[in-house]
């Protein structure tokens, strides 16, 4: 049986694994590459580029720390509404808010504290990020593929 209990710690943990290697790997480009520096990882392919960004993700929004932090709180307290709310007991679920959890936290505090937010994962032909925005990509991917697959469970059950 999955306890609520354990459900939270899965939710909690997530985060924490998110945020710690999004401010560990960004701490770690702030001190070792140069702003608008890059090192090559794989040629032609995927560099490490140390990029400050002071929008989203992706470099949207350029300028708008103040509005993307208000937004930030907001989506941080809307995830643990949801969560708490919902009483969602399913392991994926519960990791999918933690992914964008910590997401939203690591962009967060880099706004508070830095007014932007540091990017350097470049794959050639797309924009910087970090690991902070990838985790809330995935994080929805999979929110949004759990609750298609819990729509058409429920409606072949209609048909049926």
């Amino acid at each position: 049986m999955k306890s609520l209990k354990f459900m939270h710690f899965i939710f909690i943990l997530s985060a924490v694994i998110v945020l710690f290697l999004d401010q560990l790997t960004k701490y770690w480009i702030k001190a070792t590459i140069p702003v608008s520096s890059s090192m090559e990882v794989i040629p032609r392919f995927l560099y490490i580029t140390h990029v400050r960004n002071p929008g989203a993700a992706f470099g949207l929004f350029q300028d708008g720390t103040t509005i993307l932090a208000i937004i930030s709180f907001v989506a941080v307290f809307l995830i643990v509404f949801i969560k708490f709310l919902l009483r969602i007991k399913s392991y994926f679920f519960n990791i999918s808010l933690g992914l964008i959890m910590g997401g939203a936290l690591g962009n967060l505090i880099d706004r508070l504290v830095l007014g932007e937010v540091t990017d350097f994962i470049h794959f050639l032909y797309w924009p910087v990020f970090n690991i902070a925005d990838s985790s809330i990509v995935i994080g929805f991917g999979i929110a949004i593929l759990l609750l298609f697959k819990e729509f058409f469970k429920k409606n072949s059950k209609m048909i049926n």
